[in-house]
């Protein structure tokens, strides 16, 4: 013990900030922290007692910024370690090099009238030589004019600027792989086989040795989801209540939901790391932004801000745009060319991919469910195919498949056919032609027949639903409608649509971000009514604290076995839209079964959604592993196996939640029992995870237990949304009594489910 004086000590000393630039203790890497306590053994009140923790076997102690420290984390798992990382970064200086060298040779160095023979000079007889048509270098550099200097002087600075952040990442990077080996004890090489929970398990383990939190003993899996998705939560949490206009109106076409990459990345520029954004650091919002009465003043700022990045944005608009051009001409011309109907294939949107994401879900985690509903959602929109479509496609693909092959027999007969004028051209425009049209025929057409019509429409549709989570209510019963398909197009739309949106970027940018001005006031009001400080986590969306009775929705919960509902003071502005609070807290259950809320209002959430599950299915509808099996495997829903069966099945055997009835254990002693939960979990809720098919094969190893349960829990949430929202609105069924009541009829008999009911 050491005395010191009470103006010895510093404010950073008191708050145990005394952090390096790795993030490390300031002393001495193996040593912990200094923590201060007064002495009230000593007569002098004055003095002051430092007591210094005990060494720990890591330097990881008392991280100052633990939301960048978390997300390096993060990013080192998901890149594949240290030496991908450094590769990564290296071959993008080397690639950003090579298309300005590129770009400078094609304009000032190939003399291109003597390449198409233009020039009355060349000898058309002549066969032509690579030095014939490139200038020599000296001459080559003179016809460079002063105004492509500017250019590339303009891209040499982003390129060093850009050099020197890799060298920052490289330094950390290095730091984080010492703490996988050290710290967690997994090598580089484990990264390829080993999950993220067993990632957030080992480092919770390593809090009680190193104390990577100042403030916690103890540390969970949504602290570390908080830390790393502090601004993506809020992202979210604004695209779900509309408060960005992410949209724009294509004249004669309609309006079009719009997020490109630069988009992105400006309007997070904006709202969360420019120097004047409304955060003091990465975890702390500035004070004036919780202050009501400075509303008016913050607004006008920000849409001068808002205002002058519009115009940066115009302003480098062509030098953005050529520079789109280039990288998607690079990345996309030997795919076009190899590949043409790579471009009629569909993936998720900038846009899906925000307003389909939970609140406190992962990068990889949003990709693996999208990925599962890629197949279902490509199938969706296949049996739209227009019969006349259908049909014109078909000539077209035999006009252009007879031309193409006698061309190319002629070509492997004599190599001299190609030498013929326009020859490599015809055959290049019929294969891109070919592959086009073979793309505007539906995949069950190709394969010879398929059932269709608004069954094999609403079929699918709930196949999608089951992995994407989130679709409109209102889509149920009309999915086999051209309406949804149009709009459900805009989330899951063509590569060239997204290509083309990308390129356009550049000059949609300004336009959007001058339309997001007159929701200045809207946003500083946002920040003030749902930021949250949590104690050793800093200020958080509150939407992303999963809170129920803040945020939940009453027609997308249930009662309890004593018939009550998590109730609370919320309104229509407070409420997450479209079940998004209920669903993502759901899902983050479903993803980490060890897991304990600290609520009382989602313990009781999720208890009375296992009981609603228990108590909505006939209980002489059993389901054996067999058929789960095979409903599985067909994406949940590609059989005839009515869906209470399912229901019943997991509930008996797989128990989703894994949380005790109410009248078995109590909220208080819930909390002494996380650890047991922790293991049954970890055990038994994985013992009946393999499916077997009557000769003892295992049918489905490769889908997620979680993405099971997410995927039932969903189906079984719309279900009571809208049996809930019918009690509220009769009148949107009068006009389907009868086809509901021929569909209840149905469904009693065994031939259906009565889940999504049609409105």
């Amino acid at each position: 013990m050491t005395q010191f004086s009470r103006r010895d000590i510093t404010y950073s000393a008191l708050n145990n900030e005394l952090t390096p630039p790795l993030g490390r203790s300031a002393e001495n890497t193996n040593a912990a922290p200094t923590m201060i306590t007064l002495d009230h053994e000593h007569d002098d009140s004055t003095n002051v007692i430092i007591h210094k923790v005990p060494k720990t076997k890591g330097g990881w102690t008392h991280i100052d910024d633990l939301d960048s420290f978390f997300t390096r984390m993060y990013k080192y798992y998901v890149r594949g370690g240290f030496y991908p990382m450094i590769m990564s970064d290296l071959f993008y200086l080397l690639q950003f090099i090579f298309i300005v060298w590129f770009s400078t040779f094609l304009v000032h160095c190939v003399d291109y009238p003597k390449l198409f023979r233009n020039d009355p000079n060349v000898n058309r007889s002549e066969k032509l030589s690579l030095n014939d048509v490139i200038y020599p270098t000296s001459e080559c550099v003179t016809r460079i004019s002063w105004k492509w200097w500017c250019v590339v002087a303009l891209c040499a600075i982003i390129w060093f600027m850009r050099l020197i952040l890799s060298i920052y990442h490289l330094y950390y990077a290095y730091d984080t792989k010492l703490f996988y080996n050290s710290a967690l004890k997994i090598n580089e090489s484990d990264l390829a086989w080993i999950n993220w929970s067993t990632v957030q398990d080992r480092v919770r383990e390593a809090q009680p040795e190193h104390h990577i939190c100042v403030h916690k003993q103890e540390i969970n899996e949504l602290d570390i989801y908080h830390r790393i998705l502090r601004f993506n939560n809020y992202m979210v949490a604004m695209v779900n209540k509309n408060l960005l206009p992410l949209q724009i109106h294509v004249p004669c076409v309609g309006d079009f939901h719009y997020l490109s990459r630069g988009l992105k990345w400006n309007l997070e520029f904006l709202l969360f790391s420019s120097p004047w954004s409304p955060w003091e650091n990465c975890w702390q919002l500035r004070e004036c932004y919780k202050d009501h009465s400075k509303r008016m003043i913050l607004a006008r700022q920000l849409e001068r801000q808002i205002l002058l990045l519009a115009f940066v944005n115009l302003l480098l608009a062509p030098l953005i745009q050529a520079w789109q051009i280039l990288y998607f001409f690079f990345n996309y011309a030997e795919l076009i060319k190899r590949s043409p109907a790579s471009l009629g294939l569909r993936t998720w949107s900038l846009y899906a991919r925000v307003t389909l994401r939970h609140f406190n879900e992962l990068e990889h985690e949003l990709r693996d469910r999208l990925n599962r509903a890629h197949k279902p959602a490509t199938k969706y929109l296949a049996s739209f195919s227009s019969p006349i479509t259908t049909v014109i496609a078909k000539n077209i693909v035999f006009l252009s498949a007879s031309v193409l092959g006698v061309l190319v027999v002629l070509s492997v007969y004599d190599e001299d056919v190609l030498t013929v004028e326009h020859v490599l051209t015809i055959i290049t425009i019929l294969g891109c032609v070919l592959a086009g049209a073979r793309g505007l025929i539906g995949e069950e057409e190709r394969l010879g027949g398929g059932c269709t019509g608004p069954a094999r429409g609403e079929e699918l549709f709930v196949q999608v639903l089951g992995h994407v989570h989130y679709l409109p209510a209102a889509w149920r019963g009309r999915a086999h409608t051209k309406d949804v398909a149009a709009h459900f197009q805009q989330l899951f739309q063509f590569r060239a649509v997204y290509i083309l949106f990308e390129v356009l970027s550049p000059l949609l940018c300004p336009l959007v971000l001058l339309s997001l001005r007159s929701r200045a006031l809207d946003i500083v009001d946002f920040y003030r009514n749902f930021t949250v400080s949590v104690l050793g986590i800093g200020d958080v969306c509150s939407f992303a604290q999963l809170d129920i009775r803040r945020h939940g929705h009453p027609d997308w919960q249930t009662a309890g076995k004593y018939g009550d509902k998590p109730t609370g003071s919320n309104t229509q502005y407070n409420q997450g839209e479209g079940g998004k609070t209920e669903l993502s807290l759901v899902a983050f259950s479903c993803r980490h079964p060890g897991w304990q809320p600290t609520e009382p209002a989602q313990r009781q959430f999720l208890r009375s959604l296992r009981q609603s599950m228990h108590h909505a299915i006939p209980t002489n509808n059993g389901l054996n592993k067999t058929m789960l099996g095979s409903y599985i495997q067909q994406s949940i829903f590609g059989t005839n196996t009515p869906l209470p069966a399912v229901l019943s099945y997991y509930q008996q055997q797989r128990n989703p939640y894994r949380l005790p009835d109410m009248d078995e254990t109590s909220d208080e002693e819930e909390g002494t029992s996380e650890t047991a939960s922790r293991n049954a979990s970890g055990v038994s809720g994985r013992a009946n995870s393999a499916v077997f098919n009557p000769s003892g094969l295992v049918l489905d190893p490769t889908t997620p237990d979680d993405a099971r349960d997410m995927s039932v829990s969903t189906l079984h949430l719309y279900d009571l949304h809208l049996s809930q929202a019918g009690q509220n609105v009769s009148a949107c069924c009068t006009n389907n009594c009868s086809e509901r009541n021929r569909s209840e009829k149905r469904w009693a008999s065994g031939e259906e489910t009565p889940l999504l009911h049609r409105p």
